[in-house]
């Protein structure tokens, strides 16, 4: 259980991630970037086996997630795959967009988006450091997702997330990306365990 912080504007990133989990076939892979909201699709995503997780952390950088679902999407074929993202990491990777729909391939893309560099925000932030470096305007992804040749919606509200319904029935023939405008005001549960002693 948890307070759910959403708004109406923006939807509580651990609601989103349970409402996913509920949607979504339990047959899938979920590639996982790097940043503050990777413990909210690590935590409430589901996968069914050890191959259904694919997570990029490993590597300490930003911007993985989409080329690596990518990958698994080519390489489990009969599985949904699912790539959650910060939207960092998504600007970063953007062009990748356009090589998911060119193979045509069913993927759901789900960027948790808090207009930062979420890591870096709410670190600095407790420092006492500008914020101006990490944080940026908002982004129309789901715009770009779609001149890419996607699928795409922003999602504020769980009951936002009925077209990825209609999606999920339909041919899947071209990815799908969600662009969640999520929660920011706190840092994820990970990042404060991880931050004791800064």
């Amino acid at each position: 259980p948890f307070k759910d912080r959403s708004d109406g504007v923006r939807i509580d990133p651990r609601a989103l991630s349970i409402a996913l989990d509920d949607l979504l076939p339990a047959e899938r892979t979920v590639a996982v970037d790097s940043g503050n909201f990777m413990g909210y699709p690590t935590m409430y995503l589901d996968v069914p086996d050890a191959d259904g997780l694919v997570f990029t952390q490993g590597f300490q950088a930003v911007g993985l997630g989409l080329a690596t679902a990518v990958g698994a999407a080519l390489a489990r074929p009969d599985r949904l795959t699912v790539a959650a993202l910060g939207d960092g990491g998504a600007m970063m990777s953007a062009a990748e967009l356009d090589t998911a729909a060119r193979l045509g391939l069913g993927l759901l893309v789900v960027v948790y988006d808090d207009e930062a560099y979420g890591s870096e925000a709410h670190r600095f932030g407790a420092h006492g450091h500008p914020l101006d470096t990490v944080t940026f305007p908002p982004a129309d992804l789901a715009g770009v997702a779609r001149a890419y040749g996607c699928d795409a919606l922003t999602v504020r509200r769980v009951e936002d997330l009925e077209p990825v319904r209609d999606w999920l029935s339909g041919p899947r023939d071209r990815p799908f990306l969600v662009q969640a405008k999520v929660t920011s005001d706190h840092p994820a549960w990970w990042m404060t365990d991880a931050s004791q002693g800064d």
